[in-house]
């Protein structure tokens, strides 16, 4: 839980919020009263000047009314020296008049003063010189027209500075218009006294913005001080309502131990003791009553807890014992019918064998939907992470569906994108279980058209890689409303596609569950009518494996032709052969082959190799096969005919050595040994498994049958002699390991859940015993139960490897061949073999599927007697955490080269140091014997690759 704020959280929020209300009104207030003032300032300071101009106007119309009166008789009189006398001394005993003017009717200037300097050499006087002449003042912006009444205007002074408000009074003698008087008076005097009222204004403004500031602050400061003592009895409640609530959140109790259950005592739950007498009382009460209705609800709770947690055990194990009863039966039925199967029958009774069976099949994978469904509904499935071939899964899926695909005259195509890593890290069996059903869904749903598995990568790196499956088909679509409720539980876009399909509607649900336990997603793009892209990715480690598609120089230079109607399968090959280096070229109809390997035979540009899909919509093989023959120099040109796995085409009457069929699905591998084989003579035979085959194994070395299902032994006692071996029985686990106490075994099939004993105890047993004779017998388990876990618990128990029921035939096999080789020359007199000839018959297998670069052998040679020496240091310093971790490294090392002896035994030395067991004396003696053997068959290995090259 997340500490709350500070403690006086909320009086803060109440102090800012009241402050900030203050300061906002003060700030208010503020802006307002300077706004106020200085509106108020400006209009007196107007009205103000406005009064200045009126005086200074009156002024100027004294001014000039007097001079018009003085000036009347010295000009009737022609004193004209009397004139310039008397403006020259109005204008300098005023020094607000800036200049004066007078000149007579017929525009002689006689006077002028304060406008310019008179000359020294022309005299002052007398209108006969005159310093201005009317031009002279109009230049100056005087106006020399004859006023009839005295007039005013405001004008620029002539000689800078302020303004000057002009008067202009006529001089009338006798009733005639004797001259004009011009007087111009400064306003300098009313600027200078405007300016000392604005500064006496922005003063008394500063003032009385100080004076609301420092009241502002005043009030500020008070309601402070007045919110923090008033705030504490809203927030002390508040504080004490949190701090319960807090304590009820995190599941504590003012009196509980740390680490009781918040729900043993709900005596002991907070209450809060409020006694404001306002609502936070109120508040307080009804947090009270919250808190008595939580311990009711939390003890309901409990009760209720424990009765689902019972529940799930219980489920858990009715989930156990059903796969355990439903897997056992339906083992036993499938195991005989198998045995049915392998026997010679007539048609109507093998095909009632094949109905039984199909039906088996499908009930049984109801039946793994089912118990599946269940498993990750409990969340008690977690994903594996062991080596295996990325490319190799994805093709077995392709050869197992494709039967079904072909059944319904459907095409499956599989690519692989380049990139894609060949070895990797996760979980197969899920990945496997995940493409089979979304490509078993797309053949179902499709009636036409084809069927495509495209792999790609769009991340990658040198530890993991982001695998991109998507499974494109060319069925009905589906409709956007409808792809929301693809992927729930027990649902079916159409209901009637139940009835002619069949199947749970699990199938996607526990897809999308199984690809989000492995990291991945999965997802839908669809068209109605256009068919659907269902695809899902998954995050896996990268180990050693190169890719599948590599550059050949016998192919450089040469040209091939592909020839195969359906254009995903031409897309693919194609792809694969420009990869190796031929010119590739191809053809949607065998008619349009034919023309241009004739054409390119004229062009003397011959194809080297023709890739050919039996099914093609104009000619049949046979046909395409005697037009080219019948061209001289097409007669030896290789042709490879790709078929339908179980329809291949019998070519009679004409030479067909130089025709090579391979099945669809198309393996590459095969593609591109055929292809070298023909093109080169090189022999490339497929690789060989080893160990014995089925029916050569020496009877002599028994095997171990423990189950107590009479049904159950005798499939498996019938399957283990089909590979050639002979067979005991027990029916329980005490009855096992009175068995190999007795005499040996080169293996134990040991069921897990038994009466008297069962197998895991029976395991324990038979190893304790072992341990102090330097014994080993190999033990596998058979177990029905489909709960995650159960491949480490018979691990853990000193189980050998893991069988799930029904048994497959295959399985079986390849786990016998995997744990124990037997030696086909021993004499049969001897019904139990010694010691020696026991551990001489049991070397381990590499998996012939694993991919084995040469670097990586090389590798592993190099590196791995480190990590055993490693890993024998830290036994003897006996820490369990460092044993653990090198017995986990060693197993990885193991697994990438297919050792699965050396790494099942590294895996149980990990399980067993993670429990806190000590390997024993004999354990890494073990180990490196058995690893001893994978060296020789890794340089066997080394030597044929480089005998090969």
């Amino acid at each position: 839980m997340a500490t709350p704020n500070t403690h006086g959280s909320l009086r803060i929020k109440l102090l800012r919020l009241i402050l900030g209300a203050l300061l906002l009104l003060g700030g208010t207030t503020l802006l307002a009263s300077g706004a106020l003032i200085y509106s108020t300032d400006r209009a007196v300071q107007a009205k103000r000047e406005q009064e200045l101009l009126s005086g200074l106007e009156e002024k100027a119309r004294l001014l000039g009314f007097n001079q018009a009166l003085a000036l009347r008789s010295l000009v009737a009189d022609n004193l004209f020296g009397d004139v310039k006398a008397l403006i020259h001394q109005t204008v300098s005993e005023n020094n607000d008049i800036a200049y004066g003017v007078f000149f007579d009717a017929e525009n002689r200037v006689w006077a002028a003063s304060g406008l310019a300097r008179v000359p020294a050499s022309k005299d002052a006087l007398g209108p006969a010189a005159p310093n201005f002449t009317a031009a002279d003042l109009e230049s100056l912006g005087i106006s020399t027209a004859h006023q009839s009444r005295l007039a005013l205007r405001r004008r620029q002074n002539p000689l800078g500075g302020e303004d000057v408000l002009e008067v202009a009074a006529p001089v009338l003698s006798e009733g005639a218009h004797a001259g004009t008087v011009i007087y111009g008076i400064s306003t300098r005097s009313v600027v200078e006294r405007m300016v000392q009222a604005r500064d006496l204004a922005a003063n008394r403004l500063v003032t009385t913005l100080g004076l609301i500031v420092a009241l502002i602050l005043g009030s500020g400061a008070a309601s402070y001080f007045l919110v923090k003592r008033v705030a504490v009895h809203i927030t002390e409640p508040l504080l004490a309502l949190r701090t319960a609530a807090g304590a009820i959140a995190t599941g504590l109790r003012s009196s509980a131990p740390p680490t009781e259950s918040p729900i043993a005592d709900r005596k002991k739950w907070e209450r809060v003791q409020i006694t404001s007498g306002d609502e936070l009382e109120l508040l307080g009460s009804a947090f009270n009553s919250m808190v008595e209705a939580n311990e009711q609800a939390f003890e309901e709770l409990r009760v209720k807890t424990e009765q689902a947690l019972e529940a799930s055990r219980m489920k858990s194990e009715f989930l156990a014992n059903m796969s355990h009863e439903i897997r056992t039966p339906m083992n036993g039925i499938l195991g005989v019918i198998r045995l049915m199967q392998n026997q010679s029958l007539d048609g109507k009774m093998r095909r009632y064998v094949e109905t039984v069976d199909a039906s088996a099949n499908t009930l049984m994978s109801i039946i793994n939907d089912v118990l599946d469904f269940s498993k990750l509904e409990a969340g008690k499935y977690v994903a594996q992470h062991v080596s295996f071939d990325l490319r190799l899964v994805i093709q077995e899926v392709a050869e197992l569906m494709a039967s079904q695909a072909h059944e319904k005259g459907l095409e499956l195509v599989y690519r692989v994108e380049r990139r894609v890593p060949t070895g990797v890290v996760g979980d197969p069996d899920r990945f496997r279980q995940v493409l089979t059903n979304l490509v078993g869904n797309a053949i179902k749903f499709t009636d036409r058209g084809e069927v495509l598995i495209d792999a790609s990568t769009s991340q990658q790196d040198k530890a993991t890689a982001l695998i991109k499956l998507a499974v494109v088909d060319t069925g009905p679509g589906i409709a956007p409303d409808d792809q929301k409720k693809l992927f729930a539980a027990f649902s079916q876009v159409d209901g009637s596609l139940v009835r002619k399909h069949g199947g749970t509607g699990l199938g996607l649900a526990i897809s999308k569950r199984l690809v989000e336990v492995m990291g991945g997603e999965v997802g839908l793009d669809s068209t109605p009518g256009q068919g659907s892209r269902f695809w899902f990715t998954i995050r896996v480690g990268v180990t050693a494996g190169g890719e599948q598609i590599r550059s050949a120089e016998w192919a450089s230079g040469r040209r091939a032709l592909v020839v195969e109607n359906s254009r995903s399968w031409r897309d693919v090959v194609v792809e694969h052969l420009v990869a190796w280096g031929f010119d590739a070229e191809s053809a949607a109809s065998g008619r349009d082959a034919i023309n241009r390997l004739e054409l390119a035979v004229l062009e003397k540009r011959p194809f080297s190799a023709a890739v050919v899909g039996v099914q093609m919509d104009d000619l049949g093989l046979e046909e395409f096969l005697r037009t080219i023959q019948s061209v001289p120099a097409l007669q030896t040109l290789p042709v490879v005919a790709l078929y339908h796995m179980g329809s291949s085409v019998t070519l009679s009457g004409m030479d067909s050595s130089m025709v090579t069929q391979l099945p669809k699905p198309l393996r590459v591998s095969e593609l591109y040994n055929t292809l070298q084989s023909a093109l080169t003579g090189a022999s490339t035979p497929p690789p060989s498994k080893p160990g014995a085959e089925p029916g050569k194994i020496a009877s002599k070395l028994p095997v171990l049958v423990v189950d107590d299902n009479e049904i159950n032994r005798y499939v498996a006692m019938e399957q283990v002699e089909q590979l050639g071996l002979r067979v005991e029985t027990a029916c329980n686990g005490q009855e096992a390991l009175e068995c190999v106490k007795r005499k040996r075994y080169v293996a134990v099939l040991m069921d897990c859940q038994m009466p008297v004993m069962d197998g895991y105890t029976a395991t324990q047993e038979i190893r304790a015993w072992e341990r102090s004779r330097n014994r080993h017998t190999v033990i596998i388990a058979l177990t029905a139960h489909a709960l995650v876990g159960e491949r480490d618990r018979v691990l853990a128990a000193g189980m050998d490897d893991y069988l799930a029921k029904p048994v497959r035939p295959q399985s079986l096999q390849k786990t016998l061949w995997r744990h124990v080789v037997l030696s086909r020359d021993e004499p049969g007199s001897s019904p139990s073999p010694s010691v020696p000839e026991l551990e001489a018959a049991r070397v381990p297998v590499l998996d012939p599927e694993v991919p084995r670069s040469r670097k990586l052998i090389e590798l592993v040679l190099k590196n791995v007697p480190a990590q055993l020496d490693g890993l024998e240091a830290v036994i003897r310093s006996a820490v369990a955490a460092e044993i653990k971790a090198n017995a986990h490294k060693l197993k990885g090392s193991m697994l990438s080269i297919g050792a699965s002896r050396v790494a099942e035994l590294a895996e149980k030395m990990q399980l067993a140091a993670g429990q806190g067991d000590l390997p024993q004396a004999g354990d890494l003696a073990r180990l490196r014997d058995e690893f001893d053997s994978v060296s020789a068959a890794l340089k066997e290995e080394l030597a044929a690759t480089a005998k090969a090259t």
